[in-house]
């Protein structure tokens, strides 16, 4: 048991560490989600499109269009005069879009021809373009009326130059806006534990020797062994602590957010979290081995910091992998530790049943790569070399 007092030995001199505290309890579990998931919740916000969003637009030369206007209110848009100057309106930002009606817009339309609109809009503004799409939309609908009435008019069935009829059915449950929001849980939990023990490992190890503290740690009558395991206990406190937090503040995060815009299949609520923590448990312990390792590896604290800055990409990588990469035989990937992570978690968030075997060999993959680590870690201490 005297692991545990080196455990809370090194919980308690972190717990004074304001950058340990900072970047394990606020920067991993609440900037980080905050920012990423924030970000990528709100542009997938801005793609979507809310016909029923009563929306105003400028309209020049309006009393030329009345059918055109009518459709348009009655599609949840109002016509309101367009300024003076609409090209430097809506560059400076002062309007989103503007409607030109160009002259002969009324000749073309009775003559059969195609009939001349301008749509004034600023792709540097989000607001503009998004607008735009939305009204483009509404007048292609308004054109496809116009055509078929002039068929209609001739003699002619609309339909004849309707050679084929594709209908598009999407079977997933997310689309590919949830897919990405579904992959988002997984890479914001790995990434906050990552930084949950990221300076605590630095500073038990790399820390104290160069403190010259790490000396004294190893005279006192404390088996080797239980010095990592004190040490590794301590790391996966702070870990697990931060993917907690992480979970709760996506839970809240997506309180804010409709869901059912972004991919009505989604769940993220308490329940879903829950399951989502204890599929992803069995990676805190074998993030918190990997950086233990990699502390008793490197010989200064500033080169710890480097090697675990590139140790960052890893969690990132299944991320960016899944995004690219459809991997077909899941089964293959499950003994993987951290892939087999984010595809579980996709699974749940999207709401698809999980086999028994997935879960049994992602945790006894990942748990037989944690003992390894702590063996390699252990080993490690036994050198000279650690205190050099």
């Amino acid at each position: 048991m005297r692991f545990l007092v080196v455990m809370f030995k090194e919980i308690l001199d972190n717990l004074r560490d304001q950058q340990t505290v900072f970047y394990a309890l606020l920067f991993g579990p609440v900037l980080i989600p905050l920012i990423i998931g924030g970000s990528i919740i709100v542009s997938l916000k801005q793609l979507s499109i809310d016909f029923d969003e009563v929306t105003t637009l400028a309209v020049e030369n309006a009393e030329s269009a009345p059918n055109l206007m009518e459709f348009l209110y009655s599609n949840n848009i109002d016509v309101e005069s367009a300024p003076d100057d609409p090209i430097s309106a809506v560059r400076a930002g002062d309007i989103p879009l503007v409607l030109k009606i160009m002259p002969g817009f009324a000749e073309a339309l009775r003559a059969g021809k195609p009939a001349p609109l301008t749509l004034f809009e600023n792709e540097g503004d989000k607001k503009s373009t998004k607008q735009a799409r939305k009204i483009t939309a509404l007048l292609q609908s308004y054109g496809r009326t116009i055509n078929a009435l002039r068929s209609q008019h001739r003699g002619i069935d609309s339909n004849v130059f309707e050679s084929l009829e594709i209908n598009r059915e999407d079977v997933s449950r997310d689309g590919a806006g949830g897919q990405l929001l579904a992959s988002l849980l997984p890479f914001l939990l790995i990434v906050s534990m990552v930084m949950g023990g990221f300076y605590l490992a630095v500073d038990t190890t790399a820390g104290e020797r160069e403190r010259q503290s790490l000396e004294p740690l190893l005279s006192l009558p404390v088996k080797r062994r239980e010095l990592v395991l004190g040490k590794f206990g301590a790391t996966l406190c702070f870990v697990t602590l931060s993917c907690i937090l992480t979970s709760i503040s996506i839970f809240i995060m997506f309180r804010f957010f409709p869901i059912e815009l972004l991919g009505g299949g989604l769940n993220f609520d308490a329940a879903t979290l829950f399951k989502a923590f204890l599929v992803a448990s069995p990676l805190i312990a074998f993030i918190s081995a990997v950086l233990i390792t990699v502390s008793a590896f490197t010989r200064s604290s500033k080169e710890a910091q480097t090697y675990l800055g590139i140790l960052m990409v890893i969690p990132m990588a299944p991320f960016f992998i899944l995004q690219f990469v459809n991997i077909r035989n899941v089964l293959h990937s499950m003994p993987i530790p951290m892939l087999s992570q984010y595809q579980l978690l996709e699974k749940i968030v999207i709401g698809d049943i999980i086999p028994p075997l997935y879960v049994a060999l992602s945790v006894t993959g990942t748990l037989i790569c944690t003992v390894i680590l702590l063996a390699l870690a252990i080993r490690l201490y036994t050198r000279d070399r650690i205190l050099m």
